[in-house]
């Protein structure tokens, strides 16, 4: 699979633009919402077999889902909030989509290079898209 060149290489948040709004929209709180825009994440794809796992970890907290590409199944958002997941490969691309309970839909699309990670994201029925920027980590 052409995203595995990307596996183990890790990226740390550069730049975000329109985050907090998009947390908002979704319904996190005003703390958490502060928290999150407040910190750096690491982000990193590993791989085990035919599962996938795309951990961010900051100094407060780490976060992860594991899945295998073209397959539903149950993710936990850092919120606690449970919603449908699905993520599909094209390339060097890895699309995230998330549906929750009450049918709202976000879309993450990552992409990737071997400087740059750029996360974008949208959801029905908002006009606006979260774009976060990472940049390789060289070791």
């Amino acid at each position: 699979m052409e995203i595995d060149k990307y596996v183990n290489v890790r990226y740390k948040l550069k730049s975000s633009d329109q985050f907090e709004e998009y947390l908002k929209l979704i319904g996190v709180g005003l703390i958490q919402r502060k928290a999150a825009c407040a910190v750096s994440p690491v982000a990193v794809l590993t791989k085990n077999g035919d599962t996938y796992t795309f951990t961010m970890t900051t100094t407060f907290k780490t976060i992860t889902f594991t899945f295998k590409f073209n397959e539903e199944f149950i993710e936990e958002r850092p919120d606690g909030v449970k919603l449908k997941s699905l993520v599909v490969a094209d390339g060097d691309c890895m699309t995230q989509t998330q549906i929750e309970d009450n049918g709202r839909k976000s879309t993450h699309v990552r992409t990737f290079t071997p400087e740059i990670l750029t996360v974008i994201t949208t959801v029905d029925g908002w006009p606006g898209k979260c774009v976060r920027v990472y940049e390789v980590i060289k070791d």
